[in-house]
């Protein structure tokens, strides 16, 4: 519903033209919630064990995205984004829960292993803090070589919910990252 509701607004907000810096800030602070400290907080439920330690993990989560927000509203918009946006890496985490949750063999196995599990917040916020340009889905219709690109990745991604829905949210934000790689080296140089 964080995800709806935080593109629902930044539409409206667009559409109504009452975009401001104090309406930014509210959504950076909506966003921490939504993208930092849910996606944190079910982090800790997929833990290989109960100890108080697989809690830190989970800290890299929100330490990222926090930071990710903070330097985000400090740029000016650009047609891409500076690094992995925090709603996709919220998305890898919560396919990851859901892969685990509904019993996806590949998830389970995969997390069961503690230096995968402590990994995978340390991977998500080098990403989220990194100079890799991304993919923005608010750009849509000004350009034939980035639309085929989004529409390549949302056409994937609904692929994957049909073949395997345990698994589509995470290898959906994979995809999106290795796109955005690939259409950032070949479109800017």
């Amino acid at each position: 519903m964080g995800m709806f509701f935080d593109v629902i607004d930044g539409l409206a907000a667009r559409l109504l033209k009452v975009q401001s810096q104090m309406g930014k800030e509210l959504d950076s602070l909506a966003d921490i919630v939504s993208f930092g400290v849910a996606p944190a907080y079910l982090y800790t439920f997929v833990s290989p064990y109960d100890h108080w330690t697989m809690y830190i993990p989970s800290m890299f989560i929100l330490i990222g995205s926090a930071i990710r927000l903070a330097i985000f509203n400090l740029k000016p918009d650009t047609k891409y984004f500076t690094g992995l946006p925090t709603p996709a890496s919220s998305f890898f985490l919560i396919g990851l829960f859901i892969g685990v949750e509904f019993d996806s063999s590949i998830m389970q196995t995969l997390i069961d292993y503690p230096s995968i599990y402590v990994s995978i917040p340390i991977i998500l916020m080098f990403l989220n803090l990194s100079k890799i340009k991304m993919l923005s889905f608010k750009q849509l219709g000004k350009n034939f070589n980035y639309n085929l690109f989004i529409l390549f990745c949302i056409m994937t991604f609904a692929m994957l919910i049909m073949v395997n829905y345990k698994l589509a949210m995470p290898i959906g934000v994979i995809i999106y990252i290795l796109l955005s790689i690939i259409y950032s080296i070949r479109f800017h140089k």
